[in-house]
């Protein structure tokens, strides 16, 4: 296995706050920096999940995009196996700025409002951006909280293949809050709710298809 030497390897509890080897304090990463959170079940992780997190990463102008792999997901009824999402991400997220977490798992976090509500509250002076893919605006009203995150958080929806705007009921409760794509640098210094849609070249990789390609 080809060594990453800034891809996450392990996660550790301390007596103080928990730390990322290399090191990152994930409740201390620097004052005002901006650090994008994209959560998913990542089973697998894969190259359209890499296009999300760079496309994040340079049009949104943030320091860091973070990977958490959810412990599992409510709407779903198969997860895959943890080690292997957990994997499958860290192989992916090959960025010097990136790092991928298993911070719910080690927590038991089920809910996305719960670890950006943890994050905010022991990070109070960081930017945090939360990010998805296209394809998860849709089902997004069907989230626990989906309103409070949205009034927790700025969103940054970034455009998949077969998605689009105009099919949520997310989009209609904060039309509002849309910040026009021209802006989307300065998201993370907005206070929320504000979200805003990220068009441009898309990658065709799904899990689903790649499960199923396994398959057979």
């Amino acid at each position: 296995t080809k060594t990453r030497a800034y891809v996450m390897s392990s996660i550790h509890e301390t007596q103080g706050p928990l730390i990322v080897s290399p090191p990152l304090n994930l409740y201390r990463p620097g004052l005002g920096q901006r650090i994008g959170l994209f959560g998913g079940s990542f089973n697998p992780a894969h190259e359209g999940h890499f296009h999300v997190a760079t496309t994040a990463l340079e049009r949104l102008n943030l320091d860091w995009v973070w990977w958490i792999v959810a412990r599992g997901n409510p709407l779903k009824a198969e997860h895959g196996d943890f080690a292997a999402r957990l994997a499958s991400a860290e192989t992916l997220a090959s960025h010097p700025r990136m790092r991928v977490l298993d911070i719910e798992q080690r927590h038991e976090l089920t809910y996305s409002i719960d670890t950006i509500t943890r994050f905010q509250q022991r990070n109070q002076t960081t930017r945090f951006v939360w990010l998805m893919g296209g394809d998860n605006l849709e089902h997004f009203h069907k989230w626990k909280d989906w309103e409070a995150i949205a009034a927790r958080v700025p969103i940054a929806v970034i455009a998949r293949p077969g998605a689009e705007l105009g099919n949520s009921e997310f989009e209609t409760r904060f039309a509002d809050a849309y910040l026009p794509e021209a802006d989307a640098d300065t998201l993370a210094d907005r206070p929320a709710p504000t979200w805003t849609y990220l068009t441009g070249g898309m990658v065709d990789a799904s899990s689903t298809a790649i499960r199923n390609q396994e398959v057979r």
